[in-house]
C-alpha cells in the first residue's frame, strides 16, 4: 500500500468517493470511457434528484478533489518556491486550500447522507481501470492510472513508500481485476471516511502558527465544537456500518466482507475476533469523545500519553469532550511543551470516569509484531 505524502489524504478521499456509485443504468465507472462520460452528465445535470445521481455527483467530486490537491500540492508548492513568496502570503493560500477541501467535503457528505440503498445493490465499480491525470501535468503516468486501484487482499504489513512507475510493482502487490457491487454499509463507509476528513481538517483550522516555535494559537474556538460533531458522529457511523454488515446475507463481488462472506476485495481479510475487537474499538472511542472515559495524561505519570503529554494534576485525566466542547478563549496558546489547559478539560478519575483503556491497546499493539498490522486494519476500517 502507497502512502506518499501529498497523496496520504487524496487516497482516502479518492476511496471513500469511489465506493458510493450509483445503480445499474444510471452511469457507467467500470472503465475509463464510463467514469468520463459519467461526470461529464454529472457536471451538466446540476443538482441531484435520487440516490443514483447523488452518489454518481459524490464519486466525480470527490475524485475532482484528489486532483485538486494533488495538482497544488505539486504545482503550487513548487510556484511558491519559485516565486519566493513571503511566509504570510503561503500561509493564506495553505488555508484557502483547506477551506476548499473542507467546503468540497461538507458538500459531498451532505449528498452521501441521502442516499438509501436499502437492501439493492448498486453498480460494479472497477476502480484499477479508471485513468487520470491526477497532478495536472497533461500525462497519466503509471501511478495516476492506479492511484484507486486496491491492494491485494491478505496480511500485508502496513508502509509508507513513494509513487511507483514500475508496472510488475502494482502486478505484484495490487488486485487491479477488483470489482466491487456496491450496496449500503459501503456507502456508511464512505459517510464515515468524510466525517472523520472532514473534522479533522477543521479542527486543523481553528489554529494558528504562533511566532514562536513552541506551540500553536487557538484562533477559532467555535471550530473545535464543529470539529468534535463531526468526528463524533463519524464512530456512530462507523458502528451502523459494521452492523450493516453483519447483516448482509448476499456474498456478491463485496467491499467488505464479514466472516461468512467469501468473495470480498477488502484488503484486509476480517474474521469473528477482528468485528468483536471493532466493536470494542468504537465504543471505547465513543465513551472518550464524549467525555465518559478519560485519558491519562497526568503529570508525572506512565504510560505513553503521559510521557508525551503530561496535562493534567495527579488523579485526574483529560476530559477530550470538555477539551472540544468548552473549549478557551480566542488567543490562547497550546505549547508542545508544558502544556496548561483550562481546568475543566482535566476530571477527577472515579467509577463514572474511569480511564480509558484505549492507550493501554495501543500500547500493546505497538510493542508486539502485530503493531504496523493493526495501523493497516484501522486506516482501512476508518
Amino acid at each position: 500500500m502507497r502512502l506518499f505524502p501529498v497523496a496520504r489524504l487524496a487516497g482516502a478521499l479518492a476511496l471513500c468517493g469511489a465506493l458510493a456509485v450509483p445503480a445499474a443504468g444510471a452511469a457507467d465507472f467500470t472503465t475509463s470511457a464510463g467514469y468520463a462520460a459519467a461526470c461529464g452528465t454529472a457536471a451538466r445535470s446540476g443538482t441531484p434528484r435520487d440516490d443514483d445521481a447523488r452518489v454518481a455527483a459524490v464519486i466525480c467530486r470527490d475524485t475532482a478533489l484528489v486532483r485538486q490537491i494533488v495538482t497544488w500540492g505539486t504545482q503550487g508548492f513548487a510556484r511558491m518556491e519559485t516565486q519566493r513568496m513571503p511566509r504570510e502570503a503561503v500561509v493564506v493560500e495553505v488555508r484557502k486550500e483547506i477551506d476548499y477541501v473542507i467546503g468540497e467535503l461538507g458538500a459531498t457528505r451532505k449528498l452521501l447522507a441521502q442516499v438509501k440503498l436499502g437492501k439493492r445493490k448498486s453498480l460494479r465499480l472497477a476502480p484499477a481501470q479508471w485513468e487520470l491525470d491526477i497532478d495536472g501535468d497533461g500525462a497519466v503516468k503509471l501511478w495516476e492510472k492506479y492511484l484507486f486501484a486496491l491492494p491485494k487482499r491478505g496480511h500485508q504489513a502496513f508502509r509508507f513508500s513513494g509513487p511507483s512507475d514500475d508496472l510488475a510493482y502494482y502486478e505484484r502487490e495490487y488486485n487491479l481485476g477488483a470489482v466491487i457491487h456496491v450496496d449500503q454499509s459501503d456507502i456508511l463507509w464512505s459517510l464515515a471516511y468524510h466525517h472523520f476528513i472532514e473534522g479533522l481538517l477543521t479542527n486543523l483550522r481553528a489554529f494558528e502558527l504562533s511566532d514562536k516555535s513552541d506551540g500553536v494559537i487557538l484562533a477559532r474556538p467555535a471550530l473545535m465544537k464543529a470539529a468534535h460533531q463531526l468526528i463524533g458522529n463519524g464512530f456512530v457511523i462507523s458502528g451502523k456500518m459494521r452492523q450493516e454488515i453483519l447483516a448482509e446475507t448476499d456474498d456478491d463481488e463485496e467491499w467488505i466482507g464479514h466472516p461468512r462472506q467469501v468473495n470480498s476485495v477488502f484488503p484486509v481479510p476480517l474474521d469473528e475476533a477482528d468485528f468483536a475487537s471493532w466493536g470494542r474499538m468504537i465504543k471505547e472511542m465513543s465513551a472518550l469523545w464524549q467525555g465518559r472515559t478519560l485519558l491519562p495524561t497526568t503529570q508525572g505519570g506512565g504510560g505513553m500519553l503521559a510521557a508525551m503529554a503530561p496535562l493534567c494534576p495527579e488523579g485526574s485525566g483529560l476530559n477530550v469532550a470538555s477539551l472540544y466542547l468548552k473549549p478557551p478563549p480566542a488567543g490562547t496558546v497550546y505549547a508542545f511543551r508544558n502544556t496548561k489547559l483550562p481546568t475543566n478539560s482535566c476530571q477527577r478519575i472515579d467509577k463514572v470516569h474511569p480511564l480509558s483503556p484505549l492507550p493501554q491497546m495501543a500500547e500493546q499493539a505497538q510493542k508486539s509484531d502485530t503493531g504496523m498490522g493493526f495501523l493497516r486494519y484501522l486506516y482501512w476500517t476508518n
